[in-house]
Order: C-alpha cells, then structure tokens, then sequence
C-alpha cells in the first residue's frame, strides 16, 4: 500500500508539472495585451483622495530618484530632543521634531528634523531619547550628500517573537514540532530562492509557483509528518484540491477579464526592470500560494480523523467511515472558512476604510472594480477549495483504509 501511495503522489507531481508546461496557462502576449486594455476604474476609483500626484507620477518619481541615489544605512540613537513643535489639523494634533542622534559609526552627533508641514507626524511616531533608528547616508549623481532617518529599528522585536514561537512550538509539538519548523524554514527557501528569482527573471509566475508549491507540499508534509500512510493520502488529497484551486482561479481571472493592477505593489511592477512580470500570472501566483497554506491544515486533519475511528472500530465499513468523517469535518470547514475570510478582510482593512470614506460611486460599481473583486476572488477560491477538500479527503481516506485492512 505504501508503495502504491508513493507511485500515486509521484504520479500526481508530474502530471502536475508537466499540465502546467503543456498549456502555459498565462502567456507573455495575453500580459501585454491586457495590461493596456487596463479597466478606468483601478486608476481612477481613490480619484478623490488627498494625493496631489497620480500614481504614475508618484512611480516616475520614486524610479527616478531610486536610479539616482546610493544611499548607506546603519543603527544610530536619538540622544536628544531639541524641539518639538505641534501642528493642530481637524481637531487632531501632529508633530515636527527636531533630535540630536548619535550613528553607531561615530563618536559625532548629528541635528535631524523629523515631519515637515506637509508631512507631519502623528503620536506614534514620535522619538524619544534612547530610541534606535535606521539612517541612511545618501549620495545623489552630483555628489551632494544627505543624512535622513529611515526607520525605527524594530529587528529586536522580531527575533523576540521569533524566538518565543519556535520554543512554544518545540514544547509543545516536541520532536514533531521541530520538524514542521525545519519544514517551514524550507518553504521561506522555496519562496525566497526559487519562486522570487524566477519570477522577477520574467518567468510565468502561475506556472513557477505551481511548481514551487508542489515542491514544498512534498518535502514540508513528509518532513513535518514522517512517511507513513496518513501523509501519503492527506498529500494524494492536497495536491488533487491544489489542482482544483489552480484550474478554478485560472477560470474565474479570465473569465473576469482581471489584469493583476488590483492593489499598489502591482502597479509599482509596471515600472522598471520589473515591467516584464505578467501580472495576471502574479495574481493567481498569489491564491494559490494563500489557498496552500490552509489545505495542508485540513487534508491532515481529515486523515487523521478516518485513522482514528478505524482504529477505534476497525469494523467500520467505507460508508460509515465516509459519513462520521464528513460529519466531523463540517465542523472543521465551518471554522476554517470564517477564519480564512477574516484573514483577508484583515489585510484588506485599510482598503474598506478608503472605500468607505471616499466613495464617489455606487456600490456595485465599486464592488466590480479589480482592487475589490481580487481579493473576493481570493477569499473564495480558497474557501471553495478548502470546502472540497474535506469530502475529497475523506473519500480518499475512507476507501485506502478499509481496503488495506480488508486485505491484511
């Protein structure tokens, strides 16, 4: 049986790479072509809001002064508070700060002004003696220099966090634990190394990341659970609702006639040496990458639970199996399709809030328009993929189990 399941999941894999390669789901010219037939409405639909620039210029800009600037960074620490002056704005007070900052280079202390009249700051971002930030040393094409600050330093947070889930995670999952950590630092690998090169190379995006997310899929499940049969099938069972997801996010973005210029960052990679990366490829990159992450969740649940109840009443046939399996696992998607939904909306907060505040169109028309129904596109291909998942895996699960033990 374990070899059966091995030749199924390979088999699986490649036909996963090769349905990829043979169609090239999203091509070079269908890119070209839809990005200049791009809706009115994704460039004009914040026409209203308080910025004095287009988002073309703001990008010309941005491209013209990154191709002009060398720029150092390093820590420094505010030493002292000079001024501090207050800007009241609709009831609401803002700030300019003049410091003294001491680079971790330098003995020298240095004045900075922080905020400006058209850009102040708000309470939050104020500095305070002791507080670490990042500078930068900027040098522009005439050889004229400038210290700014960045950033504050928040690095010391993440290892902090960093380092207090992987010892909760130990602790807890133990030995297992460990391994689902070694499982995801191959992912970030997978992702950082594999995916992102490649795409930025100008390679289809869908079809790299399909291929990246089989690769981990493989290697993250057996690393993180063993190989034993309940991985096999809960593996078997992903990359099938993998496929599902792949086919019905490919359906639903040309049948929407989507572009991919549904937020910022995708308008920022028509600019530059990233022009050439199909945005459309980008875009169903990205569900499936989000729909990954919450299949491993459920295929391993459901496999565990038809082990469990065959091992507690090993005289279960297939369709009680099947049935109390589904039972449970309505529950499971009922939670996960909630989470998954909040998880978006969650991210896409500001968003609503824009909507919300500068709504010059009706609601239908605002709900058409790409920057919304991208992310309701990705709500619901995860969440239909999420749905299916269960009654697949419980089928697969059910029928491999009882006809295991039926032969031993």
């Amino acid at each position: 049986m374990k070899k059966l399941l091995i030749i199924i999941n390979t088999f699986l894999i490649c036909f996963f790479l090769s349905f990829c390669y043979n169609n090239n789901f999203i091509n070079a010219q269908t890119s070209d072509l839809e990005t200049n037939a791009i809706e009115p409405q994704v460039l004009n639909l914040l026409a209203n809001d308080t910025k004095s620039q287009t988002t073309e210029n703001i990008l010309d800009d941005n491209s013209k002064q990154t191709s002009q600037i060398n720029e150092t960074y390093e820590l420094a620490k505010v030493t002292e508070i000079i001024s501090q002056k207050i800007i009241p704005i609709e009831g609401q007070y803002f700030y300019i700060q003049n410091v003294k900052i001491k680079p971790n280079s330098s003995e020298n202390e240095q004045e900075l002004t922080i905020g400006s009249e058209f850009q102040p700051l708000n309470e939050n971002q104020l500095l305070s003696v002791g507080s670490k930030v990042i500078i930068s040393q900027q040098t522009s094409m005439e050889n004229q220099t400038e210290l700014v600050i960045n950033d504050v330093y928040r690095i010391p947070v993440l290892i902090i966090l960093t380092i207090i889930f992987i010892i909760l995670v130990v602790m807890i999952g133990g030995r297992q634990g460990a391994l689902s950590i070694a499982g995801m630092i191959f992912s970030l690998f997978v992702l950082v190394l594999f995916i992102v090169p490649r795409i930025l190379n100008g390679e289809n995006p869908f079809f790299i990341t399909l291929i990246g997310a089989t690769l981990t899929s493989v290697v993250t499940m057996y690393v993180s659970h063993g190989v034993k049969r309940q991985t096999h099938i809960a593996l078997i069972s992903m990359l099938i609702c993998l496929g599902l997801a792949a086919v019905l996010s490919m359906s639903a973005v040309q049948l929407g006639r989507f572009v991919g210029l549904g937020s910022e960052d995708a308008a920022y990679l028509q600019f530059g040496t990233t022009q050439k990366i199909n945005l459309q490829g980008l875009l169903l990159a990205g569900i499936l990458l989000g729909t990954l992450g919450i299949l491993d969740d459920i295929t391993l649940a459901q496999t565990s639970v038809i082990e469990q109840l065959r091992a507690v009443n090993n005289k279960l046939s297939f369709s009680e199996l099947y049935s109390r399996g589904l039972e449970v696992g309505k529950d499971h998607v009922a939670s996960l399709v909630n989470t998954l939904i909040f998880a978006y909306a969650g991210t896409s907060l500001p968003l609503f809030l824009l909507f919300t505040l500068y709504r010059t169109q009706p609601t239908w028309v605002i709900i058409n328009s790409e920057i919304i129904a991208e992310e309701i596109i990705r709500t619901l291909v995860g969440s239909i993929a999420l749905v299916m998942a269960v009654p697949i895996t419980t089928l697969i699960s059910a029928y491999l189990i009882t006809k295991k033990d039926t032969k031993t």
